[in-house]
C-alpha cells in the first residue's frame, strides 16, 4: 500500500536518452551535375569539417567498406565529398549517412560535358587548346587569362575540339569507348548493386543498364536534388538535416564551376541543345538516354512528394 509520502514523492527523472548515431553527409559527386556548387555549400556550412577526397586515378572506386573506414577515422568530420564513392551508402551503428546526389537533364548534362571538354574558346569559337603557340598569348589576353588553363588531353577532349556539338555527339555514339559519356551515364552510376559493377548491354542505340536497380537506389537517397533546381532543392535539405542536428544554409553565391549561365526554362534549354541537331541524330540521342530521362522524371516526382527514406 502506498503511504501519503510515497504518493507525493516526485517521480524520478527519466534517464537521458542514449545519443543517436552520428549524422554525416556523403556527397556522391556526379561529374557536371552541380557538384562543385554543392561542395561550396558544404564548405560554407562546415569549413574544415568538410573533406573532399578521390583516388589517384579517375577509374578508381571507393566501396562501402572503404568509405566506412574513412568516416570512422574522421570523427570530427560532418560532410564528405568524392567522385569515386558508390551507392548504396554504408550502414553503421556509429553513424548515419545522409546521401546527397544531384541529377541533371541528360541533354543539358551532355552539352555541358562538351563545353567543358572543349575548354575556353577565342571570340571566333576556336578552342584555345587548338591554337598555334604564336596565337595563344593574344587569345589568352582576350579571354582575361594570364596563363593557359589545363587543357583536357583525353580522347574525349581532343574529339570535342575537333568537332562541333553535333559531330562530337555522332563521334561518341559511334565510338564504343566514348559512348558512356552520351548514353544513360547517370543510370550507370545508380545501377551498381552493392560492391558490384553495373550490368550493361550495348545496342545500336547506346548503352542500357539495370534501370530497376537504379530506381530503387534513387529512392534511398535522402538529399536528392536536381542541377536545374539547385537552390530550392538544397533548401529542402536543410529541413531534413535539422531534425538530426545538422544545420545547412545556402551561401550568398551558390553557382560554381558552371560552363554557362542560362536564365531560360529547362525545356527551352533542352530545345536549344536538341533542335539544331539533324533529325536522325537527335532521335538517336534521345533513344540513347531514355533511361536517364526516366531516372530524372522519377527524381522530380520523389522531390515533389518530399520523400524522406
Amino acid at each position: 500500500m502506498w503511504t501519503r509520502n510515497q504518493q507525493n514523492r516526485p517521480a524520478a527523472p527519466a534517464p537521458a536518452p542514449e545519443p543517436g548515431p552520428r549524422p554525416v553527409i556523403v556527397h556522391y559527386h556526379l561529374y557536371k551535375n552541380a557538384g562543385t556548387s554543392f561542395d561550396h555549400v558544404l564548405r560554407h556550412n562546415f569549413g574544415a569539417r568538410h573533406e573532399c577526397f578521390d583516388g589517384p586515378y579517375p577509374f578508381f572506386t571507393i566501396d562501402q567498406e572503404q568509405l566506412d573506414r574513412i568516416i570512422m577515422r574522421r570523427p570530427e568530420t560532418a560532410a564528405f565529398s568524392s567522385h569515386q564513392v558508390v551507392l548504396p551508402q554504408p550502414s553503421s551503428l556509429e553513424y548515419r549517412v545522409f546521401a546527397a546526389l544531384f541529377l541533371r537533364n541528360p541533354f543539358l548534362r551532355i552539352a555541358s560535358i562538351y563545353r567543358f571538354k572543349r575548354g575556353p574558346e577565342r571570340g571566333d569559337g576556336v578552342p584555345l587548346a587548338a591554337l598555334p603557340p604564336g596565337e595563344l598569348p593574344a587569345a589568352l589576353a582576350d579571354c582575361g587569362l594570364a596563363e593557359p588553363p589545363p587543357f583536357d588531353m583525353t580522347s574525349t577532349g581532343i574529339a570535342a575540339r575537333q568537332h562541333d556539338f553535333a559531330g562530337w555527339v555522332a563521334h561518341c555514339l559511334a565510338t564504343p569507348a566514348e559512348t558512356v559519356h552520351v548514353s544513360n551515364a547517370q543510370t550507370r552510376f545508380l545501377a551498381a548493386p552493392f560492391r558490384s559493377r553495373p550490368l550493361l548491354r550495348r545496342s545500336g542505340t547506346g548503352i542500357e543498364y539495370d534501370l530497376a536497380t537504379a530506381l530503387r537506389m534513387l529512392a534511398g537517397v535522402e538529399l536528392l536534388g536536381r542541377a536545374e533546381s539547385f537552390e530550392s532543392d538544397v533548401a529542402r535539405f536543410g529541413a531534413i538535416l535539422a531534425a538530426h542536428g545538422l544545420a545547412l544554409t545556402l551561401p550568398a553565391q551558390t553557382r560554381h564551376n558552371v560552363t554557362r549561365q542560362d536564365a531560360a526554362s529547362t525545356d527551352a534549354q533542352v530545345a536549344a541543345v536538341l533542335d539544331p541537331l539533324p533529325q536522325a541524330l537527335r532521335d538517336r540521342l534521345v533513344r540513347a538516354n531514355a533511361q536517364d530521362l526516366a531516372l530524372y522524371d522519377r527524381a522530380s516526382a520523389l522531390i515533389s512528394r518530399d520523400h524522406r527514406p
